[in-house]
């Protein structure tokens, strides 16, 4: 096996692939071997992902790549992010020197096709899911890259789960906030100016076609005298935290406005934005000296029932509690999650609910359930083999359940350049390294 790998390391490919047209079509780029590793550098590396489709060559980004059966090839790298599309599916990527690596598995995780764009295009910062990645399903998926100053941003799109990827871009659009689709047709992007003491300029753009085209259909203006409320738009001030749409005309943006959690209100497709008087009454969130928000996440397939986690930020830490909607945004309540306080390293990401009732949360090695809202939780008996591994990786990224019996989490020791994706399939009892 030596001899093929010597071999198959000394091809190199005959040609970069140029990306000029607003809509030009590329084949997925396997893991690439353009750069060469130097001694100094470090490896990225922690999960194992058994790929599928052959690779031209050994990727210099990866501390091991091993042959195990026909077609069939071992890596280690290195994850940031996942998004779980059903019991058995999912997406997984990460960046490594500044090209995104971006994998699907279908057979809960015994195997993965690399589906990456082409290398060419860089990622200077990890992609996170709905503000730089959406997947519609596991063959319609879209990727932005901010603009870099350039004044455009890239998209990406597939319509055939990564076999090919086709590019436009976004004229006038600065750092790309969030994406949002409802169907393979139509969808969202909210992008964000570079402002000064959170005064930003924001723009919504739309697509009926699959993101082949981009209409801008809303933007704030940072002229003093225009009021953005007169002018139905978003606020000027507050970074969003993320953009949900349950329908061809309603969504919904999350922020920080003037210090406390807002949301913003859409019934025309994007056009015009009101701030919803049911989502947050600080009055009954008691001893914060600042709040964070989350994006919204969906609770059901429709997106009428959704929740947002809000952060009370204190000497302990960050305390999240819920805010929940079943009307899609019309109305919300808060949900007090009565959960202790965090170390806001990995606070934000442990806490998921499946349902507006079931939900989960990591806290420290003990994963805890709820089927009410969050009035009463209760310990699940303790996996070992989780408690283990949080030894080794005690950052939280990021915890999914997509039933009430299967679910994610991505844990990781940034100090070491590591992360595993580990799977449950018993509600949470059991872990198991995917």
């Amino acid at each position: 096996m030596l001899k093929w790998w010597c071999k198959l390391a000394g091809c190199v490919m005959a040609a970069g692939l140029l990306l000029t047209a607003c809509a030009s079509e590329q084949p997925a780029d396997p893991v690439s071997s353009r750069h060469s590793l130097n001694e100094e550098e470090t490896v990225e590396e922690g999960q194992t992902l058994t790929i599928v489709n052959p690779e031209p060559s050994p990727s210099p980004h990866t501390s091991s790549l091993a042959e195990t059966e026909a077609g069939q090839y071992q890596i280690q790298t290195r994850l940031t992010d996942f998004k779980l599309m059903s019991d058995t599916s999912g997406l997984a990527w990460g960046s490594t020197r500044s090209e995104l690596r971006l994998y699907t598995t279908r057979d809960n995780g015994k195997t993965w096709t690399n589906i990456s764009p082409s290398s060419s295009i860089q990622f200077p910062n990890n992609p996170q899911y709905g503000k730089d990645l959406f997947f519609k399903d596991l063959d319609h998926g879209w990727v932005v890259r901010d603009s870099l100053g350039s004044g455009e941003a890239i998209v990406l799109r597939t319509t055939n789960g990564g076999g090919t990827w086709k590019m436009t871009s976004l004229p006038e659009a600065d750092d790309v906030s969030s994406i949002y689709f409802v169907n393979e047709y139509r969808g969202w992007i909210l992008t964000v100016g570079d402002g000064a003491d959170s005064i930003e300029a924001k723009a919504v753009y739309t697509t009926s076609n699959g993101g082949a085209t981009w209409e801008k259909i809303m933007s704030t203006s940072l002229l003093p005298t225009e009021s953005s409320a007169a002018n139905q738009t978003l606020p000027k001030l507050g970074k969003p935290d993320g953009m949900m749409f349950t329908d061809e005309k309603n969504g919904y943006v999350t922020l920080i406005e003037e210090g406390v959690p807002a949301l913003y209100v859409t019934v025309d497709g994007g056009q015009r934005w009101t701030k919803s008087a049911s989502f947050f009454d600080d009055s009954r969130i008691t001893g914060c000296t600042r709040f964070t928000t989350t994006a919204p996440q969906a609770l059901n397939a429709a997106g009428t029932a959704a929740w947002v986690a809000v952060g009370c930020g204190g000497e302990g830490g960050l305390k999240y509690n819920g805010y929940f909607t079943l009307d899609a945004g019309k109305s919300w309540s808060l949900a007090p999650l009565g959960l202790p306080w965090k170390n806001e390293e990995d606070g934000e990401l442990s806490t998921t609910f499946l349902t507006s009732l079931e939900g989960w949360s990591l806290q420290k090695s003990a994963m805890i359930h709820t089927v009410d809202q969050g009035k009463t939780w209760s310990p699940l008996p303790e996996s070992r083999k989780l408690r283990e591994i949080l030894a080794d990786y005690p950052e939280v990224v990021k915890l999914q359940f997509h039933s009430p019996q299967t679910g994610w989490l991505l844990v990781a020791n940034h100090d070491k350049k590591r992360s595993l994706l580990m799977q449950t399939q018993d509600g949470g009892v059991s872990w198991h390294v995917l």
